[in-house]
């Protein structure tokens, strides 16, 4: 109970801080298109991370989380497992920035919250089977992929403290899933508000093989914070 209360108390001062501007880190691949974006490939899946991207409602998102539009395009063979807890942000003393959930599972869902048209281009793409009611028009992956509570439910509190996540958010999310070969997905990750003294960051993504659960590499990319 100690060290939820001592988390939430320095996710609170944190969202006070003036917002910070991500950029990628000298020596990465940049790329074009909105924000401020850089690109990795790992074993054949290429992942692009975007800064200074979200443009919806709320506009001042980033001083209550951290927005990352991440784009996957799978050119390998095998199928990816797609997962929050696979992903992370990290500052330069160790601290850990994890993936914030915008889904309530046991909540009654309202149509407003639904994607029944996304907003990013999705191919080969099946979101996890909990998740289907959110994305009614997407494949629901069929195989193995256990909703895990103990990772869900702490983020919803936090989200409470700070009247979030809107239906925005949901609509531009990147739902847990797995990408097929040769499959595309697209759609913002919201991680912990970072601490104030943060100056560098690194996006980490584990790459998961869906059929044995086998780590295929770690996509990793760099930012500044300014």
């Amino acid at each position: 109970m100690k060290l939820i209360i001592a988390s939430s108390a320095l996710f609170l001062a944190a969202c006070s801080r003036t917002t910070a501007n991500l950029t990628p880190a000298p020596g990465v691949a940049v790329v074009a298109g909105p924000g401020a974006g850089a690109s990795t490939t790992v074993d054949n899946v290429q992942v692009i991370a975007r800064a200074q991207a979200w443009k919806w409602n709320p506009t001042d998102l980033s001083t209550k989380v951290t927005p990352l539009l991440i784009e996957l395009q799978n050119n390998g063979n095998r199928e990816v497992l797609i997962r929050y807890n696979q992903i992370s942000l990290t500052d330069a003393d160790g601290h850990r920035f994890s993936v914030m959930p915008p889904y309530d599972i046991n909540t009654k869902l309202t149509q407003a919250y639904t994607i029944e048209n996304p907003f990013y281009g999705f191919r080969g793409y099946a979101v996890a089977p909990y998740l289907a009611r959110w994305y009614p028009r997407m494949l629901r992956y069929e195989g193995p992929f256990a909703y895990d509570p103990a990772y869900y439910s702490p983020y919803l509190t936090r989200y409470a403290q700070v009247q979030l996540p809107t239906a925005d958010m949901i609509q531009r999310a990147l739902p847990e899933g797995v990408l097929s070969p040769q499959g595309r997905a697209e759609g913002f990750v919201y991680f912990e508000a970072l601490h104030r003294d943060a100056r560098t960051l690194t996006l980490a993504m584990n790459l998961v093989d869906a059929e044995t659960g086998a780590v295929l590499g770690t996509a990793e990319i760099p930012f500044a914070v300014r």
